[in-house]
């Protein structure tokens, strides 16, 4: 059987939980596990031995509903379980034989709430029937595991989990047959062409390059809008300048009409009997320091005490960060409640569009920012595109995920991304201090583990981070614009080299970052940075002191705080230099 059929048979985390027939506990039938309930329901189970099993019936002692055939639930569980089996049973007293039992896969290493799923119809070969309300969960086979459930419920099937395994595989054989070609654009060598650098200034696009002597055709440039895919010959204008020679230097307005052409690309292309043939990478802007229309400092904590995620809370908020003596933090903007209709509107023109924001939204964060950036704690912005975050949400995004990766598919989406990201750069940057400074912008959040926090459905890592990488350099020109100094950072947890139980939900930290050195050199180069989550080894285990899997060494399989300076040496490597520095 083919992994992507046993996908079928245990889905996970493939939708969020459609609220069907409650299951509640049977405490007495329990095996080998400690249970206690938390608050909203929450069961935390501890292992105590080698044959866990915890018992759930119908809450309502009666026949599961017709149509009712997913077994599902939802999980926390950062250690993951290696592997989960379902028996069914219709009374008492309970027959827990094999020929009543489902393989249920495993449960990955979850640390947010994830949502796991069992189609009971299709695990167990059309034997289990709705007259069968009981179920025995067993979570592997080990003492001494900890992990949450709630939320555990018979339900009908998502549209998702109606897809066939053979359309399920069709899709994911189109999306690796993209990824391979996305590989070659990138990595192909030697080029005849190649774009050296991109110049923005206040009036001015300025494209350097050079192409091999002997190419015969006509030379041209052509441009991509950021949401275009040179790799996959989507889109792209052939610009009416002049015929390029083997060494060239290109000058085209910035504007056209209302539209800022900052976050454009540029590659050359080859005329042959009128037709087109790109022979360089497409590169983005690299100086863009002649657009800045402020000054602005670069900030630096005065220490090394940060905190994470503040939020405004009257009567203690100004008083702990004094005491605790705090001069860096972060603040999680979530896009979705900023672009909601409101009362009190902020509108924004973008492009010649008109953006409009919530005022009391804002007024809430600039409050915060503005004590803060008064009192010399430096803000770093977390951008994160929530559900409801309207063209921001990207349509590959599964409910799965707390958050969704950005649309970075069509114009509108783009333009949209840019337009917030430009709202609040100009906001947060204004010279005096109005509503506080920003200066470091994050893009994201933990991207790696992108099924839970920066959802774009399953994808190979090559089209996920070519999605990411947009992402990124729109944030970074966006935000230049107004502040030369702004800084955008990657979100990765603590894991770092190792293979993935699912390479199409996460991809290991190092490969990421990996592949942002390529796109920098390749594609034009700019200063990003890396925000890293050293948490340690387990998130329930905090003696970080104590993590096996932390080493002092390239491919370590985490990085916590026991060896730290393994990211440190890593990024000191030449590739992931800008400017030697």
């Amino acid at each position: 059987m083919t992994s992507l059929s046993l996908r079928l048979i245990a889905l996970l985390c493939l939708a969020s939980p459609l609220i069907g027939q409650e299951l509640k506990l049977l405490t007495a039938e329990t095996n080998d596990v400690d249970i206690s309930t938390q608050h909203k329901g929450e069961l935390t189970l501890r292992t105590t031995g080698e044959d866990p099993q915890v018992v759930f019936e119908l809450a309502n002692a009666g026949k599961a509903q017709a149509g009712a055939y997913f077994l599902a639930l939802e999980y926390f569980c950062p250690d993951g379980v290696d592997f989960v089996e379902v028996f069914y049973a219709a009374e008492r007293p309970f027959d827990w034989s094999q020929s009543r039992q489902l393989e249920g896969g495993s449960l990955p290493k979850a640390e947010a709430w994830q949502p796991y799923s069992i189609d009971l119809q299709l695990g167990s070969k059309g034997k289990w029937t709705v007259k069968d309300g009981i179920f025995r969960i067993d979570f592997g086979r080990k003492s001494g595991l900890e992990l949450q459930i709630r939320n555990i419920h018979l339900r009908a099937p998502t549209a998702q989990e109606l897809i066939s395994s053979e359309e399920a595989e069709a899709q994911l054989l189109a999306k690796t047959e993209n990824a391979a070609k996305l590989d070659h654009y990138l990595t192909y060598a030697p080029t005849p062409g190649e774009v050296h650098k991109v110049t923005v200034d206040a009036e001015n696009i300025h494209i350097t390059g050079s192409v091999e002597p002997n190419t015969n055709g006509e030379l041209r440039i052509v441009e991509y809008e950021p949401h275009e895919s040179p790799w996959a010959m989507n889109g792209g204008r052939i610009l009416p300048t002049p015929a390029l020679d083997h060494e060239f230097s290109v000058k085209v307005p910035r504007y056209i009409g209302e539209r800022d052409r900052l976050t454009n690309r540029y590659a050359i292309v080859e005329l042959v009997d009128s037709k087109a043939k790109l022979i360089s990478r497409a590169v983005w802007p690299s100086d863009v320091s002649g657009t800045a229309e402020r000054d602005m400092p670069r900030l630096y904590p005065t220490n090394k005490k940060g905190l994470g995620g503040i939020e405004l809370k009257p009567g203690i908020f100004e008083q702990d960060l004094s005491d605790l003596g705090i001069t860096a933090s972060t603040v999680n903007f979530s896009l979705g409640p900023i672009l909601q209709k409101s009362a009190n509107p902020i509108e924004y023109i973008h492009q010649g569009k008109t953006y409009t924001f919530d005022g009391n939204k804002m007024k809430e964060f600039d409050k915060k920012i503005s004590w803060m950036t008064q009192n010399d704690i430096v803000v770093s912005a977390i951008l994160l595109v929530d559900k409801n975050a309207e063209a921001l949400v990207h349509p590959n995004y599964n409910t799965a995920g707390i958050y969704s990766m950005a649309d970075m598919t069509d114009q509108e989406s783009t333009d949209a991304y840019r337009a917030v990201v430009s709202f609040l750069a100009e906001r947060y940057s204004r010279p005096d201090r109005e509503h506080g400074w920003i200066t470091h912008w994050i893009v994201f959040n933990e991207v790696d583990y992108g099924w839970i926090w920066t959802n774009m459905g399953e994808q190979p890592m090559a089209l996920y981070m070519d999605t990411y990488n947009k992402a990124m350099r729109l944030t970074w020109l966006e935000a230049r614009r107004f502040n030369p100094t702004a800084e955008v950072f990657i979100s990765l947890t603590h894991h770092w080299q190792y293979s993935p139980a699912d390479k199409f939900r996460a991809y290991p930290p190092r490969d990421l970052i990996d592949r942002m050195a390529l796109y920098s050199e390749q594609t034009g180069d700019y200063n990003w940075g890396v925000a890293y989550h050293p948490y340690p080894q387990s998130l329930l285990k905090p003696r970080t002191w104590e993590d096996t899997k932390a080493t002092a060494e390239f491919d370590t399989r985490y990085i916590t705080p026991k060896n730290i300076e393994v990211l440190d040496a890593y990024l000191h490597q030449p590739q992931f230099l800008h400017q030697d520095k």
